[in-house]
């Protein structure tokens, strides 16, 4: 959480419960609603009972409008598809989705991939996968030249999420900053475009597409029904 997200959920809980001492160097403060326990810690991570996440996502800032982030998964392997993921939020979804640990998706257990990519399709205004299969990509594939058919997937998934929802902000989980500004150059006359190396911690939207492009693998991997 970031600074003024911190002091609007201590204002909260004053108001519905009670503000408790830190109980180790690394802690801001912890809190207590009803029999309820959270912690913010000095990194902005907050730690918290599942039924808090209401009261976490009154407290929780995003810009108005829509992003859409793109996101993959498998890149680089030889055994199972490689996926490729956008999704479009609102400001109302991402609040959603950050309140419930999406940024937290890197640590999500297999067991817990398809009720979040379920809750995330539920909230999105639009989402598209690509699924390259190992025999696509050996036709396709040719020394040094992935990162080019990586940058041409995220923008065939993001233009056709366009086509749908108008962005504010177009963010992509950056593999190589000058492939993809050279790809999804001209979405920059639709949407700020944001381009950025580990992306998924930090924007709620391309977290989203991260868990969605894993998901949709997982399935394509072990022979289950494809969802594009």
């Amino acid at each position: 959480m970031e600074d003024l997200e911190i002091s609007k959920l201590k204002g909260i809980v004053e108001a519905k419960g009670r503000v408790l001492p830190p109980k180790g160097e690394w802690e801001l403060f912890r809190f207590e609603i009803g029999s309820y326990i959270g912690i913010v810690y000095s990194s902005g991570r907050v730690v918290y009972h599942e039924p808090l996440s209401e009261i976490i996502e009154l407290a929780l800032c995003e810009k108005e409008g829509i992003d859409i982030g793109s996101d993959e998964a498998g890149k680089g392997e030889s055994t199972g598809p490689i996926v490729v993921a956008a999704v479009a939020l609102d400001q109302e979804a991402r609040r959603y989705l950050r309140a419930r640990g999406l940024l937290e998706s890197k640590s999500l257990p297999l067991s817990r991939l398809e009720e979040t990519s379920l809750m995330i399709m539920r909230k999105a205004k639009a989402w598209n996968v690509k699924v390259i299969h190992p025999e696509m990509l050996k036709r396709l594939w040719r020394r040094g030249n992935l990162n080019e058919l990586l940058a041409s997937w995220h923008h065939e998934v993001i233009q056709r999420t366009v086509e749908v929802v108008r962005p504010k902000r177009i963010i992509v989980d950056s593999f190589d900053d000058k492939r993809l500004k050279e790809e999804l150059k001209e979405l920059e006359s639709i949407a700020e475009l944001i381009i950025k190396p580990k992306a998924d911690l930090t924007y709620t939207s391309v977290a989203a597409a991260s868990v969605l492009a894993r998901y949709h693998r997982e399935r394509e991997s072990i022979g289950g029904t494809k969802w594009n």
